[in-house]
């Protein structure tokens, strides 16, 4: 279950952000999660999950495998994900390996890129991503991040 209000990323009610990292949060150590996390902080360490959205002020030291990974931050790692998106504000240093790659104009991606076959592709149906499903994503990636007030997020 979902605790945030707006969509994000061609969400339904059903896919919404489960966890958020906050921009003033420093994590050290390998992370796993299910659902969607959105992390505005700085995490060192390996990344595991279902959808993972990076702000721009996030910033990953790690190797990062999830299903959906929309980047608009700072990545020095491995991305192996099956799904990337990665939005102007982007950068990823190091190995990228993807099925379905997107990357917007003044996205940096610095390293070696890997394009898996489509025989490997998980999950059956999937194709790329329509223009106003890219519009929605940059939407949720530029999302400030959300403010504590009264105890809530809000």
């Amino acid at each position: 279950m979902g605790f945030f209000n707006k969509k994000g990323i061609g969400e339904t009610d059903s896919e919404m952000i489960t966890s958020v990292i906050g921009a003033d949060m420093q994590l050290a150590g390998d992370i796993s999660f299910k659902g969607k996390l959105r992390l505005d902080g700085k995490a060192e360490g390996n990344i595991r999950g279902e959808y993972l959205i990076l702000g721009e002020t996030g910033m990953i030291s790690g190797d990062i495998v999830v299903n959906t990974f929309v980047c608009s931050g700072r990545v020095e790692g491995t991305v192996n994900v099956k799904k990337l998106y990665v939005v102007k504000s982007g950068f990823i240093q190091g190995k990228v390996e993807t099925m379905d790659l997107a990357v917007e104009s003044g996205a940096v991606l610095n390293g070696e890129i890997k394009s898996r076959s489509q025989e490997l592709r998980l999950v059956p149906g999937s194709s790329p991503p329509e223009a106003a499903d890219w519009e929605s994503m940059k939407e949720a990636a530029s999302q400030p991040q959300m403010k504590k007030k009264g105890g809530v997020l809000k």
